[in-house]
């Protein structure tokens, strides 16, 4: 079963879909239409529950469509409808509206993690993908210990297959301009390199693996940083309001603006919340909080740790690339905190989110 993320991608590629067909369809039959949606924005929902970073973000669906001023399905009567699609549609959108409605419940800066919730647990997870080599009798695949790698750690590859292996023929080269970064033949179908500072952001791996059967290639992708701030230490957690304040202290090496992602864990570790801020920093010590209101800390008795740390230097003009930072450790224990201390008060959705919650569940009913 797909889980709530998932399944909002496709319910929006769907929307975008279904835009077009409705535009096609209404234009044959000689009927008003839609206007054709432009100016292209990412509504909160899509861009706070993003793909891991340093993948690129899927921005599916018009903010247009998440406005009453805009044209939009909400325009179409019923009987402009083929009658499946119109049911599809609908589907679509009480979907939508109730995973939106959940997740304007709590701020954007603490949303609430589940053990589901894989891509965040695993923001740098890369994903093996067996192929068939030999003319597709065998199955084979290169796997790497994770998606992103930071200057000056070793990339491990590996080639995974249950064929007897002569030797393999790994090359590193920038798939752009194909430049040569280091190629090397070995006999062991694991290789570790170790990393130059010059090396760019993106990396292909090309693997020709001499089996005793015959030769075939394979390839990979992973993705290359020379990190532009670390994250070294965690102060005491304060309370402003129905927030805990967690002050996270930086070593900056380039300004910018920093966008800071931490899974919230108990120290037994249960997950609890995504914690995210952005904020302009300077070159130097930096301090930047992460903020978990209270309503996802509920029940918890008040010994936490932040996990997973993902340090994410933004880009600052077309063209120029994310660069990203990495934290000094991989758990973060924080002082126990009083979670009675925060003060009762609930989270408000915008009235833009109240809006766009609005114009769903209109379309969503009908």
């Amino acid at each position: 079963m797909m889980n709530k993320k998932t399944r909002k991608f496709f319910a929006l590629f769907f929307l975008a879909v279904v835009s077009t067909s409705l535009y096609l369809y209404m234009s044959v039959r000689s009927e008003p239409i839609l206007a054709p949606v432009s100016n292209l924005d990412t509504p909160r929902f899509v861009n706070e529950t993003i793909e891991p970073i340093g993948k690129e973000s899927v921005k599916p669906v018009a903010k247009q469509l998440l406005t009453k001023q805009s044209p939009s399905l909400s325009v179409i009567s019923s009987d402009q409808l083929p009658d499946e699609l119109q049911r599809e549609v609908t589907e679509q959108f009480t979907l939508l509206s109730k995973d939106y409605a959940a997740e304007v419940a709590y701020p954007a800066y603490s949303q609430p993690l589940s053990a589901s919730d894989v891509s965040y647990l695993e923001p740098n997870y890369f994903s093996v993908v067996d192929v068939p080599v030999l003319d597709g009798s065998h199955t084979a695949s290169l796997s790497l210990d994770k998606y992103r790698f930071y200057f000056p750690e070793p990339v491990t590859v590996r080639l995974d297959t249950d064929l007897a292996v002569d030797n393999v023929v790994l090359e590193l080269f920038e798939p752009t301009t194909r430049e040569q970064l280091v190629i090397v033949r070995s006999q062991e179908v694991s290789v570790i390199f170790v990393p130059k500072e010059s090396w760019p952001q993106e990396i292909r791996v090309k693997a020709t693996a001499s089996f005793v059967e015959g030769t075939d290639v394979l390839t990979a992708d992973f993705r290359f940083f020379v990190p532009v701030a670390y994250v070294e230490s965690v102060g005491l957690p304060y309370p402003v309001n129905a927030d805990m304040c967690i002050p996270l202290t930086l070593d900056v090496k380039k300004s910018g603006i920093y966008r800071i992602r931490a899974n919230l864990f108990t120290t037994d570790g249960q997950a609890v919340a995504v914690l995210t801020n952005k904020k302009k920093l300077s070159p130097g010590e930096a301090t930047l909080d992460l903020k978990a209101h209270k309503s996802v800390l509920a029940g918890r008795n008040g010994a936490f740790e932040l996990r997973n740390i993902q340090v994410e230097k933004m880009s600052s003009y077309p063209g120029e690339k994310n660069s990203y930072g990495v934290s000094q450790f991989k758990v973060l224990p924080i002082e126990f905190f009083d979670v009675s201390t925060l003060s009762d008060e609930k989270h408000q959705p915008s009235a833009e989110e109240q809006q766009r919650l609005e114009f769903l569940q209109e379309v969503a009913n009908g």
